[in-house]
């Protein structure tokens, strides 16, 4: 039987962080799984259609779905990059979950209620490794048009942590983790994305100089303020998470 992978990405304009990230994830689920033909498809529409405007080669879910049939594969499992289960990937993977391709679930369940939630949470303490003496706070995406209430489920699962999202229309927002913050007394923060990549949200609206950036507000609220700027995608243990996903199913 032919098995065939397609990793699906939201995407990202900066090279040399998709090159760390999501590129990297795919070379080496391709080193891993010799046996299994993998490739890249974003879902930004946006994002392929300035890449391809560069000279690249990106396609799509469907242009990768058409690519595999025309090989006659049998087995085509579609291995979303996204971290959490939000209208990204419901709207625009989801819907390939057909007779003939399976869909896995993102890195994190909507409940984050499994082994393998705890498990990759414990992946990004690793990775970020706060000091004794500093209180993590990670910063998702959000969403804009519906709550997303993984952020909330995986801070239950460690309450060391505190965790904040970008859109500010979802929670928890900032208000919410500068309360947490203040109910245990933290002073010393390490500020990381909970993020697979750090491209523009990473630079701008987590870390960027202006007043409005959650580094800025932070360090105006009165705290020392520590930064990782990098996404989890650039942390090889990160990135083995997504082959232990495609093995555990």
């Amino acid at each position: 039987m032919k098995r065939a992978i397609i990793v699906a990405s939201f995407g990202t304009l900066d090279d040399d962080e998709r090159a760390r990230t999501i590129d990297l994830i795919v070379s080496e689920l391709i080193e891993a799984l010799p046996d299994v033909k993998i490739l890249s498809a974003l879902t930004s529409n946006f994002i392929r259609r300035k890449l391809i405007g560069r000279g690249l080669v990106v396609r799509s879910i469907d242009e990768c779905l058409i690519k595999l049939r025309a090989e006659s594969i049998d087995e085509i499992t579609i291995l979303p990059t996204h971290l959490t289960p939000g209208e990204e990937f419901e709207q625009k993977i989801m819907p390939f979950a057909t007779e003939g391709v399976k869909v896995l679930t993102p890195l994190f369940t909507t409940d984050c209620s499994t082994a393998f939630d705890r498990r990759a949470l414990d992946v990004v303490l690793e990775c970020y490794r706060p000091s004794a003496d500093e209180t993590l706070v990670l910063i998702g995406h959000g969403s804009p048009h519906r709550h997303n209430p993984v952020y909330e489920n995986l801070q239950r699962l460690e309450e060391q942590i505190h965790i904040g999202v970008i859109e500010p229309t979802d929670r928890p927002n900032f208000d919410d983790v500068l309360r947490r913050l203040r109910e245990v007394g933290a002073k010393k923060l390490l500020l990381a994305p909970l993020l697979l990549t750090g491209g523009a949200h990473v630079v701008n609206d987590i870390f960027g100089a202006d007043e409005g950036s959650w580094l800025s507000r932070l360090k105006a609220a009165g705290f020392d303020v520590r930064a990782c700027v990098d996404g989890l995608g650039s942390f090889a243990a990160f990135r083995r998470l997504y082959l232990e996903k495609y093995l555990s199913v």
